[in-house]
């Protein structure tokens, strides 16, 4: 990811951030996902009026580089606070604390009551905030805030908060949001597709969330029903593609962290990962000519995150796993072919298809496959002592642990979350 002045916007002049919110439906209270409309127009004159941007005007000059804050954080920290790192968990509430159904669901699987007291006890690197999180941006705000304050308080690094915010269906916040179209109804307009990115990226931030798991480089076949629909950006990879790539842009221009997903390409299968292992049995040379594309252009744009799908590609990786613990999808497609050396974060580990997988065996495999976060693990618990085990026996040498967490803290100096980086 590149580190961007938000000053400085390059190619997104003020008059296309106006278009921006215009294309988008009137900012409404409330959270949880939503469906927007099916095409541009419509609200689009009242969400302008709603939507507060401000827009610099002029261009700020990048900073000359200081010392490397990176390896002698990463020296100072024990073992522990490093797999806390590689953690992202949900935390059950809207705040910091947390009473009645909450507390026991937060106990039950973190063994804490409340979220701060999750982020403290396990050194987490980061949260999800899913829709039962969310009521409002005022509350957005404030548990954005608890939770950053308590982070911060241990060892001055701060959290990765990210959310779904990809547009039309799945958009998880709407208050003080412009709400914009799926992918589908955007596509074919990639200056229409940044500035929509480029708006999300910068409403997000006023609600303390710093990474949105976006956008979906998923290539649609014609012949086959997708799970994925509408979040696909098409069936021609050289247009996704295109798509992709200002989707990226916008947001990183914006100041938060792209998500790129899902890897390796999981459009061309009706069957939801949710509910079951989706297995795409596709030649090497269509998995090339289709799947890689776009996620080949999110790389080429210095995207900050690759989020892996679970789904299974017998003919590249002939064990059937999900490519979620596949080093050959991972460590040597993605990381050595590919050439991507950022983050790399599962997609939900409480997910169906994963599920005859034991949570122990599941979060260590995927750190073995090249997993940097592990999203939404059952069990914090779990999740930590199976890594500890792991490090303490030698399954993860300490020198692979290192390389995950010094990943997960150059993408938190590129957005500010570290002591030396204010």
């Amino acid at each position: 990811m590149r580190p961007r002045s938000a000053a400085a916007l390059g190619p997104v002049p003020a008059l296309l951030i106006a278009l921006g919110l215009a294309i988008g439906a009137a900012a409404c209270s409330g959270g949880g996902d939503q469906t927007a409309p099916a095409g541009v127009g419509g609200a689009g004159e009242e969400a302008a009026a709603d939507a507060t941007l401000v827009v610099s005007t002029t261009t700020t000059a990048p900073p000359e580089p200081g010392p490397d804050p990176v390896p002698a954080l990463l020296a100072s920290l024990t073992v522990e606070e490093k797999i806390g790192q590689l953690l992202m968990p949900q935390v059950f509430g809207r705040s910091g604390s947390a009473t009645g159904d909450d507390a026991t669901l937060n106990l039950s699987a973190h063994g804490s009551a409340s979220p701060t007291e999750i982020v403290a006890e396990h050194h987490l690197g980061g949260v999800i905030y899913l829709a039962d999180n969310i009521a409002n941006a005022q509350q957005v705000r404030a548990f954005s805030r608890d939770l950053q304050e308590t982070a911060t308080g241990a060892n001055g690094i701060g959290l990765l908060v990210a959310v779904d915010q990809e547009g039309g269906r799945i958009s998880r916040l709407s208050d003080e949001m412009s709400a914009f179209p799926s992918a589908a109804d955007l596509a074919g307009d990639a200056d229409q597709v940044r500035v929509a990115s480029y708006v999300t990226g910068q409403q997000v931030q006023q609600q303390g969330i710093n990474v949105v798991l976006a956008p979906v480089a998923d290539v649609l076949d014609p012949a086959t029903p997708s799970f994925i629909d509408d979040r696909s950006f098409g069936d021609d990879p050289a247009e996704v593609a295109r798509m992709v790539g200002a989707a990226v842009d916008g947001l990183q221009d914006a100041g938060v962290a792209a998500a790129v997903k899902h890897w390796p390409g999981h459009g061309a299968t009706p069957v939801d990962s949710h509910r079951l292992l989706p297995s795409l049995d596709i030649a090497p040379d269509l998995w090339e000519a289709r799947e890689r594309v776009p996620f080949e252009a999110a790389i080429d744009r210095d995207v900050a995150i690759v989020l892996v799908g679970h789904l299974a590609l017998p003919q590249l990786d002939a064990s059937g796993d999900p490519a979620t613990v596949s080093p050959y999808l991972i460590n040597e497609l993605l990381r050595r072919q590919l050439g991507f050396d950022g983050v790399v974060m599962t997609d939900a580990l409480n997910m169906g298809a994963v599920a005859s997988i034991p949570e122990r065996e599941l979060v260590v495999d995927a750190v073995l496959a090249g997993v940097d976060i592990v999203l939404i693990p059952p069990s914090l618990s779990e999740a930590t002592s199976a890594l500890r085990d792991a490090v303490a026996d030698g399954t993860i040498s300490e020198a692979r642990l290192d390389a995950s967490v010094a990943r997960v803290l150059r993408l938190k100096e590129r957005l500010g979350l570290l002591p030396d980086a204010g």
